[in-house]
């Protein structure tokens, strides 16, 4: 086995996991409620407490946002590393079956409105492009649970991309769902590549986004909201301008958001990125402490920054804390999975 990819995509799906549960706590909290009620930033797990999305968790426990990419990274092994739209509906069953802590509790505003309908054997493509709602289609749940739809593909943004938009299918078959997913798929792609830099990475999300959003218009459902790509855009000059990642928090916050907008969380996301040079700590303990929808955020900036510098980067306290509380999720097993096929394509 390539032990620095090993490395690399284990690294991935750790950060992913580690961010949802450092942001756990934090969600639907601006940064001044943060620090008031955790008497300062946070640097480490602590207890989520009475709120709204984790009670009763332990401290360093996901939330639907790794528990969910771990159910579809169990998907992408099971179909060689091609993912199905057939896959992704099992994975999606599967997760509220798997999770009662976590469904319904956990399920987003899209994902909560298709699971009855994919349960009954709906249609999964005109599930994922109804409309009739405010924001269907348009949150960030694709992205959140999509890495290992990039970490099979090392270096090949296009096959990323297409099993990204293929997992988004049966709930965001929207081009603001297709485009935020296909970002964080061909970033991770990338990040994969050992000569990869964070500029490298982010051209890669702009590509992901551009495709995943032309995808999106010519197959999907035409959602109103800001493009993807225009947060992206956004976030870039703040995070570069700024000159700490206290200062990128506000600057992303004010500027990009950190709501849970599928346009917004991805720019948030790359901005994370930019300011903590690739950084998964940095980026994710910044996520965290920015607020809003900040679990899922830290799951998708760690799932990009994880890949980019690897597990070895990671707390390594963090991690040993981590994999204590969330044991349902074998994420070694998953990561020996997902390295054997990304092999077996690079050979290809």
């Amino acid at each position: 086995m390539n032990e620095v990819l090993y490395d690399k995509i284990l690294g991935s799906l750790l950060a992913a996991g580690i961010g949802d549960a450092f942001g756990a706590p934090s969600e639907s909290m601006g940064k001044q409620e943060i620090e008031q009620a955790y008497g300062g930033r946070l640097t480490d797990f602590v207890y989520c407490g009475d709120t709204m999305f984790a009670k009763g968790n332990e401290i360093g426990e996901v939330t639907d946002d790794a528990s969910q990419m771990y159910e579809f990274a169990k998907a992408v092994v099971e179909c060689g590393g091609e993912m199905t739209v057939e896959a992704a509906v099992k994975a999606l069953i599967s997760w509220t079956e798997l999770y009662p802590k976590y469904y319904p509790r956990n399920a987003g505003p899209t994902t909560s409105m298709v699971i009855d309908g994919l349960k009954n054997g709906e249609d999964p493509i005109a599930l994922g492009k109804a409309g009739g709602s405010y924001n269907r289609g348009t949150t960030n749940g694709a992205a959140m649970r999509v890495a290992a739809c990039g970490l099979t593909k090392v270096g090949d943004l296009d096959k990323a991309i297409q099993n990204a938009v293929t997992s988004c299918r049966p709930t965001h078959g929207t081009q603001h769902g297709m485009s935020g997913a296909a970002a964080v798929a061909a970033g991770i792609a990338e990040a994969l590549r050992p000569e990869a830099t964070t500029i490298s990475v982010v051209k890669a999300m702009i590509y992901g986004a551009e495709k995943g959003e032309e995808e999106g218009l010519r197959t999907g459902r035409k959602a109103e909201g800001a493009r993807v790509i225009q947060k992206i855009r956004q976030a870039i000059p703040e995070a570069l301008m700024s000159h700490s990642m206290e200062e990128a928090e506000d600057r992303i916050d004010e500027i990009v958001g950190c709501d849970g907008s599928m346009a917004s969380s991805i720019g948030a996301a790359v901005g994370f990125f930019l300011a903590a040079d690739g950084d998964p700590m940095k980026a994710i303990i910044s996520a965290a402490n920015a607020g809003g929808d900040s679990d899922t955020i830290a799951c998708i900036v760690g799932s990009i920054a994880g890949a980019f510098k690897g597990a070895k980067a990671l707390d390594q306290d963090l991690v040993k804390k981590w994999q204590k509380v969330n044991i349902k999720l074998a994420l070694e097993n998953a990561a020996a999975q997902l390295t054997e096929i990304a092999e077996k394509n690079e050979e290809d």
